[in-house]
C-alpha cells in the first residue's frame, strides 16, 4: 500500500506530465502568432494566424510527446536516428494542414522542405536535451551522496523471512526461540530475548515481561483489572506487564 506522501508525489508527476506540454503549446503558439514566421504574418490576420499556429504547435507537441514516450528507453544514438521518422510524420501532417489553409501550397518540393526543417529542429532539440543531461549528471557526480541512516531495527529485520519483514509489533520468548510478530505476520527465530533487546536498543520498544517485548507505538490500549496490568497490541494480542517491568512501562509514557 502506498503512503500518502508517495501518492502525492505520483499525482505531482502526473500533473507535471500534463502541465509542461500545455505550457509549451501556449507559449510557442502565442510567440508564433505574434511573429508570423514562414510568411503567415502576411497571409493571415491575427486571429486566424493564432488558430493556425495553435493547431500546428499542438500537433507538433503531441507527436513529439508520443515519440519521446516510445523512444524513452532507447540510446541517444538511436533516438537521433529515429527523429527522421518523426520529421517525416510531422512534416506530412503540417503539409496537409498547409494545403487546406493555403491554396497555393502544393507539390512534393514543399513537403520535402518541411520534413528537412522539422528534422533539423528536432536534431537541435535532441542535442540540447543530451547536453543538459550530461551537464546535470556531471554536476551531481561532484556532490557526495548523503549516507542514508539505517532504521533502528534494520539488522534485526534481516533475521526474518522476506515475506515477514514489516513494522515490529512484539516479541515473545518460546524456549530458545523468539516469536516475532510484525505487520507482515509472524516468524519463529532462534535467538535469546536478551540478545534481541541489545540488537533493538535504538528502537522505541521495551521489555514488559520476562517473556514479552513490545514496540511502544503498537500499543492500542492499557487495561487495569484487579491489580493486573495488560497491554492490547496492534495484532489483537493482550500482553501482561509484570511488576518488575512496570516502572519501565510507566517511564515510556504508556500509562499516562
Amino acid at each position: 500500500m502506498t503512503s500518502l506522501g508517495e501518492q502525492q508525489a505520483l499525482a505531482l508527476r502526473e500533473w507535471q506530465w500534463l502541465f509542461v506540454p500545455v505550457v509549451v503549446w501556449v507559449v510557442l503558439t502565442v510567440l508564433a502568432a505574434l511573429a508570423g514566421p514562414f510568411e503567415t504574418y502576411d497571409s493571415l490576420t491575427f486571429l486566424p494566424r493564432l488558430a493556425y499556429w495553435a493547431l500546428v504547435v499542438g500537433v507538433s507537441v503531441g507527436i513529439d510527446a508520443g515519440f519521446r514516450w516510445v523512444l524513452r528507453h532507447w540510446p541517444i544514438v538511436w533516438r537521433v536516428a529515429a527523429r527522421l521518422g518523426y520529421a517525416a510524420v510531422l512534416g506530412a501532417v503540417i503539409h496537409g494542414i498547409n494545403s487546406a489553409v493555403f491554396p497555393a501550397w502544393t507539390g512534393w518540393g514543399r513537403l520535402f522542405w518541411l520534413v528537412m526543417i522539422v528534422w533539423v529542429v528536432a536534431m537541435a532539440v535532441e542535442g540540447m536535451v543530451a547536453l543538459m543531461k550530461h551537464v546535470t549528471l556531471a554536476n551531481h557526480a561532484d556532490i557526495p551522496a548523503e549516507a542514508e541512516t539505517p532504521a533502528p531495527d534494520a539488522v534485526f529485520q534481516q533475521r526474518l523471512p522476506h515475506d515477514k519483514r514489516g513494522t515490529l509489533i512484539r516479541l515473545e520468548a518460546q524456549d530458545h526461540y523468539l516469536n516475532v510478530v510484525t505487520t507482515a505476520g509472524e516468524a519463529l527465530i532462534l535467538m535469546r530475548m536478551s540478545d534481541a533487546e541489545m540488537e533493538l536498543a535504538g528502537f522505541a520498544g521495551l521489555r514488559v515481561h520476562r517473556s514479552h517485548w513490545i514496540a511502544a507505538a503498537q500499543v492500542q490500549d492499557v487495561n487495569r483489572a484487579g491489580g493486573r496490568l495488560t497491554l492490547l497490541m496492534a495484532d489483537g494480542c493482550t500482553i501482561p506487564v509484570s511488576r518488575s517491568f512496570r516502572s519501565g512501562v510507566d517511564a515510556a509514557g504508556l500509562l499516562a
